[in-house]
């Protein structure tokens, strides 16, 4: 952190109203005419049958987050995957080769319980070996003769103990966050643990890289893995992505898709952590702006859409607020605010943000109805022509069906305001044909009844940094008010 870092103000949480869902829009909505009928009712993880989508619970192994405190919230938001970090150094505490599990059963059953499939990520480092690493980010993997074994020992243990609730693996955090850890090494570190999960788990899927910078790493590590005939190791290639503009960093992720086509084409991209703060701090990815909770329900909204629209599953980072410490050589401390949660210094939840609810919306309409396949933009005929795009839309069709059930718009050409604006009316928007739509504002779960039908709807729609929604009345649960 520099001196610049530590000077940028923290924002006011009255901006944003915390603990409710951003509503801003809909007396906006309401001067244009569109009358509410309704809610959209958000749906458990246990009513909702599969979807793409994850929702991140790191640090737990860290003592950052406790699981006790947020885990009655997880199935509530709607994912069907969580990513937690299994946190070798809190497995073994002593170098002994004894383990405590019991932290983790606990949070791996909860998971279960609630019908949200856990991945485990293996690492950080163990300092109780000499050699062994650290128990945090950019801290080094094990590199001692006993340290080695003794990872070994634990991975294989881990695999063994949870292969019957677990299915799928990553492989460290961020090896290129830091100057230590070359891609080659890396390479060779993960084949070696790789191979001890499929040994222990054939059917396995296995997750490498979690790039958090340059795709030039991302090449290294897959040229290495080719060298050695292990390509086939890899299924996910997992990138961690944080552009100020959520729209942004996909013509990075297309370098990634290339890469694999040419050295591991069988496998395919994944987001596994991407999220923005509520407040601004000083504190890790994207600390140099300024953020509230209504710019981070608005960013992890077009971030979740716009992935799925590319055919990219996604983790969304993550649950809960985290609190860092600078304990047992961790190089960080601070209040770190992507969560959905926020949670006080005690580690207890203090209130769902408005981009908890948001995140109920999307995981409640967007499951597993739609296949994961990159649809095509229906951008303005205009815009096309000038090569500039102030706007993303896209449409969905479920499984099955013959068209769109399903079409979300959106300004993606800048990165989301701290405050709600005025809504734009705008003309140009691709039709999609629908027999009796409905428009949902995925920040506060309102649904209206639009003030026009047929081609007058689309002549007339309106345009923020936030995505709007026109869904078929009937593909869209509905509590009422």
């Amino acid at each position: 952190m520099n001196q610049a870092d530590a000077a940028i103000p923290t924002i006011h949480p009255s901006i944003d109203r915390p603990g409710r869902p951003h509503d801003r829009f809909v007396p906006l909505l309401e001067a244009q005419g569109y009358r509410p009928i309704g809610r959209l009712a958000p749906r458990a993880a246990r009513a909702i049958d599969d979807s793409p989508w994850s929702i991140g619970c790191e640090t737990c192994d860290r003592g950052y987050v406790d699981f006790d405190q947020v885990g009655p919230h997880l199935g509530e938001i709607g994912a069907k995957a969580v990513r937690l970090q299994a946190g070798w150094a809190r497995c073994e505490p002593s170098a002994d080769g004894a383990y405590d599990w019991a932290w983790l059963d606990k949070i791996v059953d909860a998971c279960v319980t609630q019908r949200v499939r856990p991945w485990l990520e293996v690492g950080y480092g163990n300092p109780a070996y000499p050699d062994g690493g650290g128990i945090g980010l950019a801290m080094g993997i094990p590199t001692g003769d006993r340290a080695i074994t003794a990872w070994d020992a634990w991975v294989a243990a881990l695999v063994k103990r949870y292969a019957d609730r677990v299915d799928t693996w990553s492989i460290w955090n961020e090896p290129d966050h830091g100057p230590d850890l070359d891609a080659v090494t890396y390479a060779d570190f993960y084949a070696r643990t790789a191979r001890i999960i499929r040994a222990a788990q054939p059917s396995a899927t296995l997750m490498g890289l979690s790039l958090a910078g340059a795709n030039a790493y991302a090449e290294a590590f897959l040229r290495r893995l080719d060298e050695r005939g292990e390509a086939d190791l890899l299924q996910r290639l997992v990138y961690h992505f944080y552009p100020h503009n959520p729209d942004a960093s996909f013509d990075r992720v297309d370098g990634l898709r290339d890469l694999l086509r040419r050295y591991a084409p069988h496998a395919e991209v994944y987001q596994g952590e991407t999220g923005a703060p509520s407040q601004t701090t000083a504190f890790l990815a994207m600390r140099q702006h300024e953020w509230s909770e209504r710019k981070q329900a608005v960013w992890n909204l077009r971030r979740l859409l716009a992935h799925h629209a590319r055919g990219i599953a996604m983790n969304l980072f993550q649950l809960a607020d985290m609190h860092y410490e600078k304990r047992d050589g961790a190089l960080h401390q601070g209040h770190n605010t992507k969560g959905q949660l926020a949670t006080r210094p005690d580690l207890t939840v203090l209130h769902r943000k408005a981009s908890f609810a948001m995140a109920q919306h999307v995981f409640s309409t967007i499951d597993g109805r739609y296949p994961l396949t990159a649809l095509e933009a229906l951008h303005d005929r205009d815009n096309k022509t000038t090569g500039r795009v102030p706007w993303q839309q896209y449409a969905w069709t479920p499984h099955g069906g013959d068209r769109p059930d399903l079409v979300s718009w959106w300004n993606a050409s800048d990165a989301p305001t701290l405050t709600t604006y005025g809504l734009w009316r705008v003309a140009g928007l691709a039709p999609v044909p629908f027999a009796n739509p409905v428009l949902l504002d995925w920040l506060s779960g309102t649904v209206f009844e639009p003030p026009r039908t047929g081609a007058a709807l689309w002549r007339e729609l309106p345009l923020s940094d936030a995505p709007f929604a026109l869904i078929e009345r009937e593909s869209l649960p509905l509590q009422q008010d």
